[in-house]
């Protein structure tokens, strides 16, 4: 357990990313872990890696990669659809009423590691992996230095 705090606070991630970096619990153990707690259901690497293309689409592109969302599946419903959305942040309710708001659908969040959905928006271009955000440490004193030439 120590190992896994000090590795939290050199990397300043969340405790359950820690846990996963150095290897100490297997991902679908962690996976199922975190749904039972969220109490929300999950969706294994292999299952994400199959979801069609025509069902990403139907979330326009700039949410999905600003909001780092994968949709899953549709259930058609009487006035509304129930669309079920892959997510490594269930309980943002704010981020889930942004998917429902672009869709019209009624959101049913799954639980998915972030690094599962990054390689499914990769892959069907969403992202394009050459310009991925970067985090740093707010106590960095971080510069921007502009060199000019002539």
């Amino acid at each position: 357990m120590p190992q896994v705090l000090a590795y939290q606070q050199q990397m300043r991630c969340k405790f359950g990313e820690a846990v996963l970096k150095l290897y100490l619990v297997p991902r679908d153990v962690f996976l199922r872990l975190l749904a039972g707690h969220l109490n929300v259901p999950f969706v294994r690497t292999e299952a994400l890696d199959k979801v069609p293309v025509a069902t990403v689409r139907m979330v326009p592109t700039e949410v999905l990669a600003r909001l780092r969302v994968c949709p899953l599946k549709l259930q058609p419903g009487s006035t509304r659809g129930t669309l079920y959305v892959a997510t490594s942040h269930p309980e943002n309710l704010v981020q889930l009423d942004e998917v429902s708001f672009a869709t019209g659908c009624i959101i049913q969040p799954v639980l998915a590691l972030a690094d599962d959905i990054e390689r499914v928006l990769l892959r069907y271009r969403i992202l394009d992996g050459r310009h991925q955000p970067i985090e740093l440490p707010p106590e960095e004193d971080f510069r921007v230095e502009h060199d000019r030439y002539g």
